[in-house]
């Protein structure tokens, strides 16, 4: 390799590290942004003839109060039942359904950490011998006919994870991963493209 491929090689190399840490934070800050905006711009009609004047940032923190005390309300037995009344009516909405039970199959996936943490991350034959998926062992079945034990494995789809198949496999066609429900989640929803670290193929590098 002479002096000018190497030089050709550790600019790419340069220009694709700044880019990795460049583009996510540029559009970090883009998405922050927005939302500042927005949420500013929501309230600004309502309170700003109130005060006279308005405090930039004070939308999201109006936002923050309102989730916080919805809840409050969400936890308690009167609130529980008055949102279940209005989710149930959101539901038979036809597109509203589509968005709204989306949306919250998706937050419900990333949230309850404490009870994900107990979760075993598996690898499976799925949907055919040779071919392995990632799935998420959601608690143990005994079968009808042998009595064997069995995993009941959420299999979640990759890029869209509000969508997925319930499998139930013995447990000895399973391998047990040793990553946490969060660094699967990553590995599944990037399909693919974000690996844990302990799974990365590293390949010696050619000189």
């Amino acid at each position: 390799m002479n002096f000018i491929q190497f030089i050709k090689r550790k600019s790419k190399n340069y220009f694709l590290s700044g880019l990795l840490v460049f583009v996510p934070l540029v559009i970090t800050i883009l998405v922050l942004k927005t939302i500042f905006t927005f949420l500013d711009s929501l309230f600004l009609p309502y309170l700003k003839p109130y005060f006279g004047y308005w405090v930039p940032g004070i939308g999201i923190l109006l936002i923050l109060i309102i989730i916080y005390l919805t809840g409050i309300l969400a936890t308690n037995y009167i609130g529980r039942k008055f949102f279940q009344l209005g989710e149930n009516l959101m539901l038979n909405i036809p597109i509203v359904k589509s968005i709204y039970g989306s949306v919250k199959q998706i937050l419900e996936t990333f949230s309850h950490h404490e009870k994900q943490a107990s979760k075993k991350v598996v690898m499976v034959e799925y949907p055919k011998e040779g071919v392995w998926s990632i799935g998420l062992v959601n608690g143990e079945t005994i079968h009808p006919q042998t009595r064997e034990e069995m995993y009941n494995i959420l299999i979640i789809a990759a890029i869209n994870p509000a969508s997925g198949f319930l499998i139930i496999v013995p447990k000895e066609n399973t391998i047990i991963l040793d990553i946490t429900v969060e660094d699967a989640m990553k590995w599944i929803v990037s399909g693919g493209i974000i690996t844990p670290e302990a799974y990365k193929l590293i390949r010696a590098q050619i000189h």
